[in-house]
C-alpha cells in the first residue's frame, strides 16, 4: 500500500436531486391541504374581485410580510390592511391568476410562483388598465389546517 492513495466510492451524480426531493413533496400534500389551499386562491380571487380590504386582509398571517417594487415592505397584517384602504376608489373589472408551481418546502409551509393580469378603472370615470404581473409567496399552514400568505413578493 506504500505510495497508494486509498480511494473512496464516488458520491453518485446530484444532477436531479433536488427536483426529486420537490417531487416528492409535492406528493406529501394530502388531500385536505390541496384543497384548503385552493381554497384560499378563491378566497383571493373573490376578494380581489371586490377589492374587499377586510376580506383580502384576511388572507394574510398577523406577521405576514409583502414586498413589492419601489414601495417599503409592508409589514405586519395591519400595514398590509392600510394598503387594501388606499384602494378604495378603483374598481377590478377582472382578475386571473395564474399558479405556474407549487412545492411544499416543509410540513407546513408552501411556497408558489405565479403571474397574475387584473383589468381596473383607478377612478369614477376613469380608463380601463390591464396589468400582468408575477408574485412569489410562501403559504403557512395555520393551527386549524387553513393556509394564509406568510411573505409574498410581487412585481
Amino acid at each position: 500500500m506504500a505510495g497508494q492513495v486509498p480511494q473512496a466510492p464516488s458520491a453518485p451524480a446530484r444532477t436531479d436531486v433536488g427536483r426529486q426531493a420537490d417531487l416528492a413533496a409535492i406528493k406529501k400534500l394530502n388531500q385536505k391541504d390541496k384543497a384548503a389551499i385552493e381554497k384560499i386562491h378563491q378566497q383571493d380571487i373573490a376578494a380581489t374581485l371586490a377589492l374587499d380590504p377586510v376580506a383580502l386582509t384576511d388572507l394574510w398571517t398577523e406577521d405576514a410580510v409583502r414586498l413589492g417594487p419601489d414601495q417599503p415592505a409592508e409589514v405586519g397584517k395591519q400595514a398590509i390592511r392600510k394598503s387594501y384602504e388606499r384602494l378604495a376608489g378603483f374598481k377590478v373589472l377582472s382578475y386571473v391568476p395564474e399558479t405556474n408551481h407549487l412545492t411544499t418546502m416543509l410540513d407546513g409551509w408552501v411556497v408558489e410562483w405565479r403571474y397574475f393580469t387584473v383589468s381596473y378603472v383607478g377612478s369614477a370615470g376613469g380608463e380601463a388598465k390591464q396589468v400582468r404581473g408575477q408574485v412569489l409567496g410562501i403559504l403557512k399552514r395555520l393551527p386549524d389546517g387553513s393556509w394564509r400568505c406568510f411573505r409574498v413578493m410581487g412585481v
